[in-house]
């Protein structure tokens, strides 16, 4: 981390990394000001409350993977695909961004939404996002009602990565769950409009 960076954004740095590698509970201002290389002075000079801190740093990072998750959809949205390239980019999800590895970050937003409705703005952002990439993979693969279809792929895919994560299971669970999933759909007959 440079010590160029603002001191703001060194900040909201060091709280997206906490949250990402060790949920909520772990953002202390003692931890916060290592991680940022700043003084305990300087980081309530900048934020006077935990859940200031808690907000802010889900708001940047719901802002970083949107950016990922809408150059995803930009790419599945190109022209048709396959399920064999669906499947990358289920796995680029689930291994690649902020929702796979084993961040748990997303889970924690979902949490602490619940708990505090001023998250409620990142959490349908996070959503929203999700729909429209879910939305470009399924159009490209001849789902005829992508848009219908979509919040039951996004639903699948945060159960099945709550899963693994909960239970120390393999990424590739979940791109086969998901795939299988996708080719279902792309072989469903149209629904009647």
């Amino acid at each position: 981390m440079s010590q160029s960076e603002p001191t703001r954004d060194r900040i909201i740095g060091a709280v997206v990394r906490i949250m990402g590698a060790d949920g909520a509970a772990a953002v202390t201002n003692r931890r916060i000001a290592t991680e940022a290389g700043i003084s305990l002075g300087t980081l309530t000079y900048h934020f006077a409350t935990q859940r200031d801190l808690v907000e802010v740093g889900m708001a940047a990072f719901v802002a970083e993977e949107t950016v990922k998750f809408t150059q995803l959809a930009d790419r599945a949205a190109a022209g048709e695909i396959d399920l064999a390239q669906a499947g990358e980019i289920l796995g680029g999800i689930v291994t690649d961004t902020g929702f796979g590895g084993d961040h748990i970050a997303w889970f924690e937003l979902f949490v602490q939404a619940a708990r505090h409705p001023a998250l409620h703005g990142a959490t349908a952002e996070f959503f929203e996002t999700y729909d429209r990439l879910a939305v470009s993979v399924l159009r490209a693969l001849g789902v005829a009602d992508a848009e219908s279809a979509a919040p039951l792929a996004v639903a699948t895919l945060v159960g099945l990565q709550l899963r693994r994560l909960a239970g120390g299971g393999s990424p590739d669970q979940v791109v086969a769950g998901m795939t299988g999933l996708v080719a279902a759909l792309a072989e469903r007959p149209n629904s009647p409009g």
